[in-house]
C-alpha cells in the first residue's frame, strides 16, 4: 500500500484533532529541524569546503615560492696533503635561499583555476539539490505523521463502532431476529477492524520513527499541513524553469564547462614554462679546509618538453573523451529532468482531480452510512448492509487522505524540479 498523506480539509474538519494540533509544530518548523540534522547536507557542506579548498591551491599556482635548504655537520677531511692541506676537523656548511616566479605556464594555472571554479560550483549546486530533496523529505515526513495519526483514530472509531454491531447482532440473534451468518459476518467484520487498526498503531509508529530520523527529536505535536505552495502556472513555464534553475541539471552542465578546462589543461602541457628566479648560498668547509664560498643569482629560467613519447597526446585525447562524456551525461540530464517534470506536472494535475472526486466519494460515503445505519435501526436493513457501508465509509476516508496528501507531495516536488525550494 502507498503512503497516505493527511488531506488539510479532512484535519479542519474535525475540531478536537485541529485544537490538539493547532499549537504543534508547523511544516516550517519541521524543515527547519531537518536542515539542521541532515547528515547529507553536513557532507555537502564539507564537500563545498573541499571544493574552495581545491581553488585556493588552484589560484596558488601562480604565486611566487619562497625556499630555505640547509645542512651543518662535524666531520674531517684528509686529502692527503694535496695542495699542501694535512687533516683537518671541520664544520661544514650548505645554506640555500631562492625565490620563483611563475611568468608563463602555458596555460596550465589558468586552466587548473578554471576547473577548480567549476568544482566549486558543482559543490554549491549539490548542496542546493540536497537541501531541496531534504525539504521535500520534511514535509513528506510532516504530512505522514499527520496521517498516520489521523487514520489510526479513524480504525480507533470504527473498531468500537463495529464491537457494538457486533454487540447489537449477537443480541438480535439471541432473539432469533437474524441467522448466524449475520452474527458471523458482525464478528468477523470486528476483527478485520481490529486488524486495521493494528496496522494503523504500526503506521503511526513508523512514521513517528521516520520524523525523528529526519529532525532529531520525537514528533510531538503537529500543526495541520498548510494550503499547497504556489506552482508553474504552466507546464511550459515549469520547463523553463527547470532548464534554469534545477540543481542537477546545472550540475551536468557546470561539469562541461569543466571538461572544457581539462582540455585546455592537457593541450598546455605542450607548452613551456617560464619563471623568474633569485637564489644565495653560502658554503662552508665542502671541499677543503677554511673553504668558503657565498654566491647570489638572478634570472629566468625555462623548461620545455619538446617530445614526451606520446604521453600529452594521450592526455589530451583522454580530455577530449571526458568532454564527449560530459556533454552526453548533460543531453540526458536534461532529458531526465524534461520526463520528471512532466511527470510531476501531470501528477499534481491528476491530484486535483482526485482530491475533489475523493471528496465528493468521501462525502457520499458518509451520507450512505448514516442512511443505512438508520435503516438498520427500524429493521428496513440487515447488519451486513451497515457493516459494508461502515467498510465503504473507511475506505473512500482512506482515498480522500492520499488523494490530498499526494497533491501536496507533487507540489513540493514540482517545485524542487523546478528550482523552486
Amino acid at each position: 500500500m502507498r503512503p497516505m498523506i493527511l488531506p488539510f480539509a479532512l484535519l479542519m474538519a474535525s475540531p478536537a484533532w485541529a485544537q490538539g494540533q493547532g499549537m504543534g509544530a508547523t511544516i516550517a518548523a519541521t524543515i527547519t529541524d531537518a536542515l539542521a540534522h541532515a547528515p547529507v547536507l553536513a557532507e555537502a557542506q564539507a564537500g563545498q569546503a573541499q571544493a574552495q579548498a581545491r581553488l585556493d591551491g588552484a589560484r596558488a599556482q601562480g604565486n611566487p615560492m619562497l625556499s630555505v635548504e640547509g645542512q651543518i655537520g662535524a666531520g674531517r677531511i684528509d686529502n692527503g696533503g694535496f695542495f699542501g692541506f694535512t687533516a683537518r676537523n671541520v664544520t661544514p656548511l650548505a645554506l640555500r635561499a631562492g625565490a620563483e616566479m611563475p611568468l608563463y605556464a602555458g596555460g596550465r594555472v589558468a586552466a587548473a583555476i578554471d576547473q577548480a571554479q567549476g568544482g566549486q560550483a558543482m559543490a554549491a549546486l549539490a548542496l542546493a539539490d540536497a537541501r531541496a530533496r531534504v525539504t521535500v523529505g520534511a514535509v513528506a515526513a510532516h504530512a505522514e505523521v499527520l496521517a498516520a495519526r489521523r487514520i489510526e483514530a479513524r480504525f480507533q472509531q470504527l473498531t468500537a463502532e463495529l464491537a457494538e454491531v457486533e454487540r447489537q447482532a449477537r443480541l438480535r440473534f439471541q432473539s432469533g431476529e437474524i441467522p448466524a451468518s449475520d452474527l458471523a459476518a458482525a464478528t468477523a467484520r470486528r476483527a478485520e477492524g481490529e486488524a486495521g487498526f493494528a496496522g494503523a498503531q504500526g503506521r503511526r509508529i513508523t512514521a513517528e520513527a521516520h520524523y525523528a530520523r529526519l529532525t532529531g527529536h520525537e514528533a510531538g505535536a503537529l500543526a495541520p499541513l498548510p494550503a499547497l505552495p504556489a506552482t508553474p502556472p504552466s507546464l511550459d513555464e515549469a520547463l523553463d524553469s527547470a532548464h534554469r534553475g534545477n540543481p542537477a541539471l546545472a550540475q551536468a552542465e557546470k561539469g562541461i564547462d569543466i571538461a572544457r578546462a581539462g582540455v585546455r589543461g592537457a593541450k598546455a602541457e605542450s607548452m613551456p614554462t617560464i619563471g623568474a628566479f633569485a637564489e644565495a648560498t653560502r658554503t662552508r668547509d665542502q671541499f677543503f679546509p677554511d673553504y668558503r664560498a657565498d654566491a647570489m643569482a638572478v634570472g629566468i629560467r625555462g623548461r620545455w618538453t619538446l617530445f614526451a613519447g606520446g604521453r600529452t597526446a594521450a592526455k589530451i585525447h583522454e580530455a577530449d573523451a571526458t568532454l564527449d562524456a560530459s556533454e552526453a551525461r548533460a543531453r540526458d540530464a536534461r532529458d531526465q529532468i524534461d520526463a520528471a517534470v512532466i511527470a510531476a506536472w501531470t501528477g499534481l494535475k491528476t491530484a486535483h482531480r482526485m482530491v475533489e472526486a475523493s471528496a465528493a466519494r468521501s462525502a457520499a460515503a458518509a451520507e450512505a452510512l448514516r442512511s443505512v445505519q438508520l435503516e438498520a435501526k427500524v429493521g428496513a436493513k440487515p447488519t451486513l448492509a451497515v457493516l459494508d457501508a461502515e467498510r465503504e465509509a473507511t475506505a473512500a476516508d482512506a482515498a480522500a487522505i492520499e488523494a490530498e496528501g499526494q497533491r501536496m507531495i507533487a507540489a513540493w516536488q514540482l517545485n524542487a524540479l523546478t528550482g523552486q525550494i
